[in-house]
């Protein structure tokens, strides 16, 4: 860095000398000719201003990659301590400096083995990358580019813009573009007679004056995209993405064609770009997956252990008599929980096939207070669309959470309709009151259970136990933070922008309402989401069309659902 600082100190220089020059031949010669048509001390105070200006720039931005160096360089060193991946002699004693001085001077270190020279090497890259983003490159794409295993070279970039953009039929225009080595942007748009919009299909297409349909820029992109496929070299060198311009500012410019957002972009990256495959992942994942799905097991029959804890039979025969004969009566509602857990992945992984996206195995989380949280599932390939993330996202919960509710009103029906209660799960009364969805269900379907003291066990049947597990489990998975299947679905309706800023309300919210003590499953689940689900999910293949309105009204409407089982009755506390 400080050889390219030097370099563009001469080329400021130099300019300031032909500045001096300038200035000294209009004072020799008084007729001296102007310099394309203007006045030579109107150009040399100019050029003074701009040298200053590009000085001053300069040195800002030198400061700022800096600053940002040493910053993602502590953070790295912190994660990267128990892996040993880049530690001396594995203790941990990796010298920040060190890595500092290695990633901005491109100084090899010596390892004790080839794997840690090559991972060393590996990482000192990646961080020179991350150090060198361009503005224009989104936050979303930015980690790909910067572990991109290949580079791209000029030429492959150019070739872009020459055979895929330049074409007579073709109505998209690329206006400008930008490379690094490993990423390049497209800055595109549409002839001024056509709209802008981000609908996809035809729903998006405008007529001209003589009634023939005028292509949108999603089709366009579509179109690009096709003609990239069947080129017979870049095809396998390169993959295409639409998303908003990140070097957008709003503006209150009525004239501006895009008023209420950003204008797309096209970024192009390396074919061999792609998101964590399961055979990348490490020993240490691999393990804290099977002790998570272990974990689960536990918390799971817990749940049903503690659902039947005050039923007299249960409890006389287990604790008084030590008989464990009883403990089977509990299965089914361990199955039950389980069963809809499942029931959720089985949306998402129905849902992804139809897409042909990649999913990752299922990590399941546990939980003391319903038995488990749900599962982590990672995507392993892009998403086509943004519709495509929506349905992949928001099938899980929808059937889980519709499947909960037909069992928790079937609980209560039967319970009301039943002789025997010597089997069934027994809870205080003041768990119908822990949720206003399910306090409203029970208000209606079995209004005398409501005027119960919130004290008093109340036997139920196991239907309602199980839904009213799977009931919360999909409400907060629905709430729209980072990666958590809401995160996905709000993202998927309203953009990028919007989710990150719900996101941050939301945990905010979550903090608040953590420090309350009113819930402790809202406790637990914010301490999960803040440790490994808040960040950005990876972006879709087309993030600038969007999925209509009946798909946004339906995330909405189950937005509000999920916020009402998790707010409490009136008279009640938080869930559990």
């Amino acid at each position: 860095k400080k050889e390219e600082s030097e370099i563009i100190s001469g080329l400021l220089n130099s300019l300031l000398e032909a500045v001096a020059i300038l200035e000294e031949e209009k004072d020799a010669n008084s007729t001296v000719s102007s310099f394309s048509g203007g006045d030579s001390s109107k150009l040399a105070s100019k050029l003074k201003a701009k040298v200053a200006d590009l000085r001053l720039r300069n040195e800002e931005i030198i400061r700022r990659k800096v600053d940002t160096l040493v910053l993602t360089s502590n953070k790295a060193v912190k994660n990267q301590t128990g892996n040993n991946d880049f530690t001396k002699g594995g203790n941990g004693s990796s010298s920040i400096d060190d890595l500092i001085r290695s990633s901005m001077q491109g100084n090899k270190s010596s390892n004790s083995t080839q794997e840690k020279g090559d991972k060393r090497k590996k990482y000192e890259k990646m961080m020179k990358r991350l150090i060198e983003t361009p503005e224009w490159l989104p936050v979303s794409i930015a980690p790909f580019a910067a572990t991109s295993p290949v580079e791209i070279a000029a030429s492959d970039w150019k070739r872009v813009k020459t055979d895929l953009f330049s074409s007579e039929d073709l109505e998209l225009r690329c206006s400008s573009w930008d490379y690094t080595d490993v990423a390049a942007v497209y800055r595109i748009k549409l002839p001024k007679r056509r709209p802008n919009s981000r609908e996809g299909g035809s729903l998006d297409s405008s007529s001209d004056a003589e009634g023939q349909n005028k292509p949108s820029i999603t089709d366009a992109f579509n179109e690009i995209r096709s003609r990239l496929e069947s080129h017979h070299d870049l095809s396998k060198k390169i993959q295409l993405f639409l998303v908003d311009d990140n070097e957008w500012k709003p503006s209150f410019d009525t004239a501006r064609v895009y008023e209420l957002g950003p204008p797309p972009v096209i970024i192009a990256l390396a074919k061999e770009v792609t998101p964590e495959q399961e055979s990348e992942r490490t020993l240490t994942a691999k393990s804290l997956a099977a002790f998570s799905t272990i974990l689960t097991l536990f918390t799971t029959f817990a749940y049903a252990l503690s659902s039947y804890a005050l039923n007299p039979t249960f409890f006389n025969s287990v604790v008084r008599e030590n008989d464990i004969t009883p403990v089977p009566m509990c299965l089914p509602v361990f199955f039950g929980v389980l069963s809809l857990s499942a029931i959720h992945e089985i949306g998402h992984l129905v849902a992804a096939k139809k897409y042909d996206v990649k999913l990752g195995s299922p990590v399941p989380l546990p939980s003391l207070q319903v038995g488990t949280f749900g599962s982590i599932t990672p995507l392993r390939s892009f998403p086509p669309s943004r519709t495509a993330l929506f349905d992949i996202a928001i099938s899980g919960p929808l059937v889980s959470m519709l499947a909960s509710l037909v069992m928790i009103v079937s609980g209560l029906n039967l319970t009301i309709g039943s002789e025997s209660f010597a089997h069934f799960p027994v809870l205080p009364a003041a768990i119908m009151r822990s949720s206003f969805l399910v306090g409203s269900i029970a208000s209606v379907v079995a209004p005398k259970v409501m005027l119960a003291p919130l004290s008093q066990p109340l036997p139920i049947h196991p239907f309602f136990v199980i839904g009213l597990a799977g009931l919360i489990m999909s409400a907060i998975n629905l709430l729209p933070i980072g990666r958590l299947d809401g995160g996905r679905t709000c993202m998927a309706s309203w953009g990028r922008r919007a989710a990150n800023t719900l996101s941050l309300l939301t945990l905010l919210g979550l903090t608040f309402h953590s420090f309350s003590g009113a819930s402790l499953v809202i406790l637990f689940w914010g301490a999960i989401v803040v440790l490994s689900q808040r960040q950005p999910d990876i972006p879709a293949v087309d993030e600038f069309t969007n999925i209509g309105s009946v798909r946004e009204n339906c995330y909405a409407a189950l937005l509000t659902i999920a916020l009402f089982a998790l707010a409490p009755f009136p008279g009640g506390g938080g869930p559990m």
